[in-house]
């Protein structure tokens, strides 16, 4: 019986710490900052999560490609295809809303020697970086 009074403060504790670790979407500005810190981590995977559905499409069809082209000496893997191809991004000094228009936004990204803009869309699961446009020019 001397435990039911701690039982609501332990539940409390527990949900405190369930969402410490817990990766914000809900803007796009958060969404990119996410994916910033992932990286600089070096969380490929948590990175990759941060793509948009068909960015995540396009990556899996070219590292499909790469490894058919390489008759199996580059495996099909398209969070080390993208990281593979991928600069890190430059010393990131402010990520800004540039513009919204429904489920797809831009973020204004300024970097330490440049500025950027990153096309955003709205998925089920929150915001996320959409780079299909700039996967299909060759």
């Amino acid at each position: 019986m001397r435990l039911l009074p701690a039982m609501p403060l332990l539940l409390l504790a527990l949900l405190a710490l369930g969402g410490c670790n817990r990766t914000s979407y809900d803007t796009p500005e958060k969404a990119y900052k996410s994916f910033l810190q992932a990286v600089q981590r070096g969380d490929e995977k948590a990175a990759y999560a941060v793509l948009s559905q068909p960015t995540q499409e396009a990556l899996k069809a070219r590292a499909q490609a790469a490894a058919d082209a390489s008759a199996g000496a580059v495996k099909a893997d398209p969070v080390a295809f993208f990281f593979a191809n991928v600069p890190p991004p430059a010393d990131v000094t402010e990520v800004t809303l540039s513009s919204q228009e429904g489920d797809v936004a831009k973020v204004s990204v300024v970097f330490s020697n440049g500025k950027s803009q990153v096309r955003m869309v709205r998925e089920p699961t929150g915001w996320k970086i959409d780079l299909t446009q700039s996967l299909q020019q060759p």
